[in-house]
């Protein structure tokens, strides 16, 4: 076989030399192109996963400085829980808060008369998943300073106390003393499970 050249070789050396250069350049193309390509595709790929892998540790790294302000942030509501839990008191707790009405109408110089939890369709309470609402009746002969007072330390109380109803009578026989019946409601606090 005989295998011609289209032109000649010594007559047109600019050719030539344009066609080495052209397979030349051609030929480190492709060797880049299937050897460095692969590499080029990985190492970009490689270099986003740095980048969010800084973003995250950047995040951590945030996230690690604030934890001291966590754990405050976490007793202050541990403090909060256990403001509300003294304010919303349990159902168990009920007497002592009977208790804790009289001893307070006492030192208001209030004369209680009767002091009762309300059940009943009538004047029964809300009840929600966290609390139940218990409304408590007081009869009473008070003064309208001493109910003032009385009012007030209901209001400083620890306890969270409503006023839902206040009926006031005159008494003809006591000018300075009213027959006074009050319908306040404090919450309980129901179990997770109640």
């Amino acid at each position: 076989m005989n295998f011609k050249i289209p032109f000649d070789l010594k007559k047109n050396k600019k050719q030539v030399m344009i066609f080495v250069v052209l397979i030349f350049l051609i030929s480190i193309f492709i060797y880049f192109k299937c050897c460095f390509g692969p590499q080029i595709a990985r190492v970009s790929g490689l270099l986003s996963k740095v980048g969010k892998t800084n973003q995250d540790l950047k995040s951590a790294m945030s996230d690690i400085s604030m934890i001291e302000k966590y754990k405050s942030n976490i007793e202050a509501y541990k403090a909060k829980v256990e403001r509300y839990e003294k304010t919303l008191p349990a159902e168990q707790e009920i007497p002592s808060l009977l208790e804790t009405l009289s001893r307070m109408a006492k030192s208001s110089n209030i004369k209680i008369s009767a002091l009762t939890p309300v059940s009943g369709s009538g004047k029964g309470g809300e009840t929600t998943h966290t609390y139940r609402e218990i409304p408590i009746l007081i009869s009473a002969k008070s003064g309208y300073h001493e109910l003032g007072q009385f009012l007030s330390a209901m209001e400083n109380s620890d306890r969270f106390m409503k006023v839902v109803d206040i009926d006031i009578r005159a008494n003809n026989t006591t000018p300075r003393k009213h027959d006074v019946e009050l319908l306040i409601c404090t919450y309980i606090l129901l179990n997770e499970g109640g």
